[in-house]
């Protein structure tokens, strides 16, 4: 193909196209009524509605011109689009702010109704079956609170271990657990403390503060207020004996309520190894005597996973650390609590 030259001449002699008259277009009505509108645009907010209407319109569209259908079709399309970031906005905000679920009590029932506790110490040592009976009803399943975005609910979480009841006043109950249960490793008492969730055999949970954390052994302190009864109880703690018979109760993977019996393999320091056996879920939960008296807070065992020729190596805190008044840290709650307890403690001390 030949090549065009225009030259500068020609473009000088070029004559502008005169202009047109502007063609005005005809203006369409809406293709959608003012009071469609108004009819279907409230349903924005019940997301299941508005489906069943679009699919009905839809349908009842399908003979309409293609303008009409096309612009239906992105009206209706808008408003889905609305609604579903509304009815996800709704949800996220009814599941974060409702109130706490009724499964999670303001308090114990169970021990508020309870009209008497075990004589503790026995007068004569416990069989394991007398043991069993007497001892879990002061054992309960602990399990830190998880919390909703917004903070406002508590719920379970995926973990779970044991605790035991040292002291039932008319104000409330103080439990003992092991610290890695509730997770508190940078509690700090000048904050809000950490909270977790409390349930006996009849399996109602019931919010918990953690009022005490020590410094360097793997225990907490736990406290519930109480609505009502009077009855009262302390739990006796007694220094472990190498080679004394001694009971277990706990939740090993889930078994809530599970005992099982051993003695005391060792003592050193503030660590007991018991042959009792136990397993994840176990943690927290207490060692007693024969007598009934507390003498360990169990929270570790030798993983075979780890260590193939381990055999039933598990370990305890001693008990009587609990009486220690160094090495706590606690909330301002926990200090009016934690004296009430030690002084109890003491008075029993010199009575006896």
């Amino acid at each position: 193909m030949d090549k065009i030259v225009i030259s500068s001449q020609e473009v000088t002699e070029a004559k502008s196209v005169p202009e047109l008259p502007i063609r005005v277009e005809t203006k369409l009505p809406s293709a959608i009524p003012w009071w469609a509108w108004v009819t279907v645009s409230p349903l924005v907010i019940v997301l299941p509605v508005l489906c069943l209407v679009s699919i009905v319109l839809r349908v009842a569209l399908r003979t309409q011109p293609p303008r009409t259908r096309f612009a239906w079709t992105a009206y209706l399309s808008t408003l889905l689009i609305i609604s579903g970031f509304l009815t996800s906005i709704g949800t996220v905000l009814f599941f974060s702010l409702a109130p706490t679920p009724s499964f999670v009590s303001t308090g114990l029932s169970e021990l508020d109704e309870r009209t008497n506790f075990p004589t503790l110490p026995s007068s004569t040592t416990l069989s394991n079956i007398d043991a069993a009976r007497e001892l879990k009803s002061l054992v309960v399943v602990v399990s830190p609170a998880a919390q909703s975005f917004f903070g406002k609910r508590e719920f379970l979480s995926n973990e779970f271990g044991a605790g035991m009841l040292l002291q039932a006043t008319p104000a409330g109950y103080l439990f003992a657990t092991a610290r890695h249960v509730v997770g508190a490793r940078d509690w700090d008492p000048a904050k809000k403390t950490p909270r977790v969730l409390v349930s006996m055999a009849s399996g109602v949970w019931s919010g918990a503060d953690v009022i005490a954390h020590h410094k360097t052994l793997d225990l907490v302190l736990l406290w519930i207020p109480r609505y009502s009864g009077q009855s009262t109880f302390l739990q006796p703690i007694a220094r472990a004996q190498e080679g004394e018979n001694i009971l277990v109760i706990g939740h090993p993977e889930g078994l809530k309520f599970t005992t099982s019996s051993g003695i005391v393999s060792r003592t050193e320091n503030d660590v007991l190894q018991i042959s009792a056996p136990v397993s994840p879920g176990n943690s927290g939960g207490p060692v007693y005597d024969g007598d009934g008296n507390l003498v360990g807070v169990v929270n570790s065992t030798m993983d075979k996973a780890i260590n193939p020729n381990a055999e039933n190596l598990n370990f305890a805190v001693r008990a009587d650390a609990l009486l220690h008044e160094s090495g706590w840290e606690l909330s301002r709650e926990g200090q009016r609590r934690f004296s009430d307890w030690i002084r109890a403690a003491s008075a029993v001390d010199h009575q006896q």
